[in-house]
């Protein structure tokens, strides 16, 4: 029969350790709401780059080209939109795991995001170079 030696006591006393942070840990989580599947009710956890703000870059050019690259620019979120949302349906067909909820919220956030990057390009406005 094997007899329990201070080396095994010390191996049984780090997994009960560890067993006992992670119940704590999972705990703590439990209760605090982190587990819930609405974002709106996670306390703390948001996206940092909710919003868009215009970037001012340090460019010059003539109204022409600044009419050109305004024009590339709504095209791109166009596409990434329409891409994105094609994406989201594409994944409700693939897994129906808590559908049409995920495909509703992955559209609603690549809406914010189309509504705030169209208005950051309209806004833009670059200023003339210097003859």
């Amino acid at each position: 029969m094997t007899q329990i030696t201070p080396h095994h006591f010390r191996w049984i006393a780090i997994f009960i350790a560890a067993l006992v942070i992670l119940l704590a840990l999972a705990a703590l989580g439990y209760f605090t709401g982190n587990w819930n599947e609405d974002e709106a009710l996670r306390p703390g956890y948001q996206i940092a780059s909710a919003e868009s703000h215009p970037v001012q870059l340090d460019l010059c050019m003539d109204p022409e080209t600044r009419d050109i690259a305004r024009e590339l620019m709504l095209k791109g979120i166009n596409n990434a939109f329409q891409e994105h949302v094609s994406r989201m349906y594409d994944v409700w067909m693939k897994d129906e795991t808590s559908q049409p909820e995920r495909a509703r919220r992955g559209v609603r956030q690549g809406l914010r995001a189309f509504i705030g990057a169209r208005a950051a390009t309209l806004a833009w406005d670059p200023p003339p170079c210097a003859n």
